[in-house]
């Protein structure tokens, strides 16, 4: 494994790189440890061209980290982490699960089954995120909601992406159960039905940005500046997609360098002027009614 845990982020994670400049030194080395464990499950996943083989890997990852198996390269530095920040090394084992779910073919039945993939993937990460940044554990379920919120984006950016790989996220009730290979299609029935629930999925993706907002009162101020700039940046894919009518056929949304520089800018504004994450908000229990029972 590399040492430099910043590589992985530097090339693949890009918006989440641009606000680490604006954490300290530390706890953005920090950061980005556990994205690069993140990365490692993820390409795990995604990469491998045997399922099976892949299966196996996660499934031997997982097993590790509950043994604390530290002599293993892949595992001991998050759980090194863990024993640093006092992170749950079970929300990695959650991270684990949750990807392993991609080795099948994916199409999810419902919202509830969207929450409960997007909460194992990376609601989990804004758990094992928190304590890294320093939150007050009150704020940890707004933590989860910014991390379901960013994976709502994820997949209404990848919609087509995903499709190639027979995954559909969009829940069959939003999409009259149209399968991945029918997203593929040019079919213009199953374009405007999948364009309909891609901005119903932002939609459902802005409730949790505004609860992940929130929740930066419970962040020292150098952190919650950071995060502020991360949400900006991410959520912005998700209103470029809406601005061009969620044509998930076309290439891939980004935000480029001089937006994230205007929206960098957006976030600090806000945080200092319009009373955002100001004082102490209760969480709305509704965004976890699909979760399962957890002691954020």
């Amino acid at each position: 494994m590399n040492d430099d845990p910043t590589e992985l982020l530097r090339k693949h994670g890009k918006s989440f790189n641009f606000a680490r400049l604006f954490l300290g030194s530390d706890t953005g080395i920090a950061a980005a440890r556990l994205y690069r464990f993140c990365r490692i499950v993820d390409d795990i996943a995604d990469e491998s061209t045997d399922k099976e083989q892949a299966r196996n890997e996660l499934n031997n990852l997982k097993n590790l980290i509950i043994d604390k198996q530290i002599e293993h390269f892949q595992v001991k530095d998050f759980l090194l982490l863990c024993d640093e920040y006092s992170i749950d090394r079970h929300h990695g084992i959650t991270l684990i699960e949750g990807v392993t779910q991609d080795l099948d073919k994916v199409a999810l039945p419902s919202v509830e089954a969207l929450v409960q993939y997007a909460f194992r993937v990376a609601g989990v990460v804004g758990l094992m995120m928190a304590p890294i940044l320093g939150a007050d554990k009150r704020g940890y379920p707004f933590a989860v909601d910014l991390g379901i919120g960013m994976q709502l984006t994820n997949i209404a950016r990848d919609v087509m992406e995903d499709a190639r790989m027979q995954r559909r996220y969009l829940p069959a009730e939003w999409v009259n159960n149209a399968s991945a290979l029918q997203i593929l299609s040019n079919e213009s029935n199953v374009q405007n039905t999948v364009q309909a629930a891609t901005a119903q999925l932002l939609e459902l993706a802005e409730s949790y940005y505004q609860s992940g907002l929130v929740g930066l009162y419970f962040l020292p101020p150098r952190n919650s500046r950071a995060i502020a700039i991360a949400a900006y940046i991410y959520r912005q894919i998700g209103r470029k997609l809406l601005k061009n009518q969620c044509q998930y056929w076309l290439q891939r949304t980004i935000v480029s360098t001089p937006q994230k520089a205007i929206l960098a800018a957006q976030a600090l504004w806000h945080l200092r002027f319009s009373g955002l994450a100001d004082e102490v908000c209760q969480h709305e229990n509704s965004l976890h009614i699909h979760l399962p029972k957890h002691n954020f």
